[in-house]
């Protein structure tokens, strides 16, 4: 059984174009996510339009500009501001009431939500502030103190990396096994296996066994990319981040022959693959979580195999804890692990020509 074994990672290793797909295509993820900065402050350029000078308008320019991703700009003319906004030269225009008193009437895109959000927020506190300070107020009753506190900063790359080893490993067990074995048969090697003394049974488990090992490699590079090149924070033990890999590529590699076996070819077993996979890799939490999904749809993807895997994979990455702890997500994938075996080999024949 070893020799069968090594053999067959030597097939794997000897399938150049596949294998580097298959170790290649998570990576390519990891590497241009990590290329954007999701935690950048909003750059917005800010307009205020104040006919005359007064002590609101001087406070409100003062206080903007102390604001990290805000341009100031005083203009003279509202009519000329709005124009820069309609043109995108400006985020928001301020319109300062003459004499400072009554309602700062602020304008904005409505297609720029999350800048929008930002903007306005700050142009609240500055407001109020203002307000606090034009009557009077130096010492107000109720204050903020911001008591920093160490804890562990999560950021969204950290959130992403183990949806990536997660995705990398559906992807190469569901596609790559369900092709192999659909060239396998398309060359009548299946066929001929039938006609020596190896039992099928071996051959199969040997080629599970490759792609097993193949597995905690290809998460491995994932990790190690995210990591060392990227400063991805893992806080757990990395060893369970195998574990979890190796269970649920058992659940895939079943997918993957269910997928063989109604395949009529190589081209048709990636094309039933893809459309297997790719709704998973898009709804069960790999870039963003499931609870921004209407509340049926999130009732459904937590049945899907995938999803266990993720969030146990995070709660060992990003919360730090022992696969102990996520029990209910293992015995999940457990569950997957018999139901998809069913489905196999109700789905897959051997010698099906």
């Amino acid at each position: 059984m070893r020799k069968l074994i090594v053999a067959s990672l030597k097939m794997l290793y000897r399938d150049k174009q596949a294998l580097f797909w298959a170790l290649a295509f998570p990576v390519i993820f990891a590497v241009v996510f990590a290329l954007f900065d999701f935690e950048q402050t909003p750059q917005i350029d800010v307009a205020v339009v104040a006919e005359h000078e007064s002590a609101v308008s001087e406070a409100l320019v003062s206080g903007l500009r102390e604001v990290d991703g805000f341009t100031v700009d005083e203009r003279a003319s509202l009519d000329a501001a709005r124009a820069g906004l309609e043109d995108d030269e400006y985020g928001v225009v301020l319109a300062v009431p003459a004499g400072g008193e009554g309602e700062i009437r602020a304008f904005y895109n409505e297609t720029n939500f999350e800048e929008n959000q930002f903007a306005l927020s700050a142009v609240q506190q500055i407001v109020d502030s203002t307000n606090l300070r034009l009557a009077g107020v130096s010492s107000p009753a109720l204050a903020v103190e911001a008591v920093p506190v160490t804890a562990k900063s999560v950021e969204y790359y950290d959130f992403l990396l183990p949806g990536l080893v997660a995705m990398g490993v559906m992807n190469f067990s569901i596609i790559g096994m369900a092709v192999a074995i659909s060239r396998f048969r398309e060359q009548r090697i299946l066929k001929r296996i039938l006609a020596t003394p190896l039992s099928p049974v071996k051959f199969l488990s040997a080629q599970v066994v490759a792609r097993l090992v193949l597995a905690v490699v290809q998460a491995a590079i994932i990790l190690a990319v995210g990591v060392y090149v990227f400063g991805a924070k893992v806080y757990g033990n990395v060893l369970w981040i195998f574990v979890l890999a190796t269970l649920a590529n058992l659940v895939f590699l079943n997918i993957g022959f269910a997928v063989a076996g109604r395949a009529a070819n190589p081209d048709a077993a990636q094309g039933i693959g893809n459309a297997v996979a790719l709704p998973m890799m898009f709804l069960s939490g790999v870039f963003f979580p499931t609870d921004t999904l209407p509340q049926v749809m999130q009732s459904v993807v937590a049945w899907l195999p995938l999803t266990p895997l993720i969030e146990a994979l995070r709660a060992v990455s990003i919360d730090g804890l022992s696969i102990t702890a996520a029990g209910p997500q293992v015995a999940m994938l457990g569950g997957w692990v018999a139901v998809s075996f069913l489905i196999a080999g109700r789905m897959f024949r051997f010698g099906r020509a």
